[in-house]
């Protein structure tokens, strides 16, 4: 489940609250994705913070067989040894200087489905697969393409000039099977599933943030930077969606 679908189940738990980490107290527009559906493909445009469910549903329902990864992983914290069992082979380079450090892997491989799916599910709150992907066979419509950087230094909302624009750092086509389509729905539309029929073509989903409270830890044995990262942010996920040009708007409370 992403973690916008969790905000909206009502079960937000520790990969909401690292993603809400970095607004504080106000409005903020948050991460957006636009789905174009026909009879044979499901297109889709996604901000950073919308591309991983679109890569595991690339991953869960794709042709078995050989297929193209190339990318980066980005992570917050040392993860080597859990990568370091899978098959894949990946060498990591680890920052220098103050702050915390990001672990960074290159990935280029032709590899088996399977292995790019164990790769995927080798997930934490803080982990980025910045992956493009594609059959070795050229399957259509299977391709997905992702930017391997942050934009402007690190995954933040999008400002106001950019909020009018498709999203432009992930997009890709993905085959329209019912399985795939079900997978869609539920991580990015699960208030508005209902809205969707076979003759539904577009959908624009933008996401807003209104941060009302932070509620920092009181233990004084804890540094600034821990209570910032175990700070809870209390507000409510705003979220206005467009099908086929008709607007809905639906809203949902969240401590996390």
């Amino acid at each position: 489940m992403s973690w916008i679908a969790k905000i909206v189940s009502g079960t937000p738990d520790e990969f909401v609250h690292a993603k809400l980490m970095k607004y504080g107290i106000g409005s903020h527009p948050g991460p957006r994705a636009r789905i174009s559906l026909s009879k044979p493909t499901i297109k889709f445009k996604a901000d950073i913070d919308q591309e991983k469910m679109f890569i595991k549903g690339y991953t869960l329902n794709a042709p078995e067989g050989t297929h193209k990864v190339k990318g980066m992983i980005i992570t917050y914290s040392d993860r080597t040894n859990e990568f370091g069992k899978l098959t894949m082979p990946i060498s990591w380079s680890k920052s220098k200087g103050k702050g915390a450090p990001v672990f960074k892997a290159k990935i280029d491989e032709s590899a088996p489905l399977k292995d790019i799916k164990a790769l995927i599910e080798v997930d934490d709150p803080t982990t980025f697969y910045l992956f493009s992907l594609n059959p070795k066979g050229g399957a259509k419509p299977w391709k997905i393409a992702t930017k391997t950087s942050f934009p402007k230094g690190g995954p933040a909302e999008e400002d106001e000039e950019t909020e009018g624009k498709d999203p432009v750092f992930s997009k890709g086509a993905l085959a329209n099977t019912p399985e795939t389509l079900e997978f869609i729905l539920d991580n990015y539309l699960p208030d508005l599933k209902n809205k969707i029929s076979s003759k539904t073509k577009d959908i624009w989903i933008r996401n807003n943030f209104e941060i009302t409270d932070i509620v920092i830890p009181t233990d004084s044995n804890l540094s600034f930077s821990e209570k910032r990262r175990l700070a809870k942010k209390r507000g409510k996920l705003i979220r206005n969606v467009s099908i086929d040009g008709e607007d809905f708007t639906t809203e949902f409370d969240f401590f996390a």
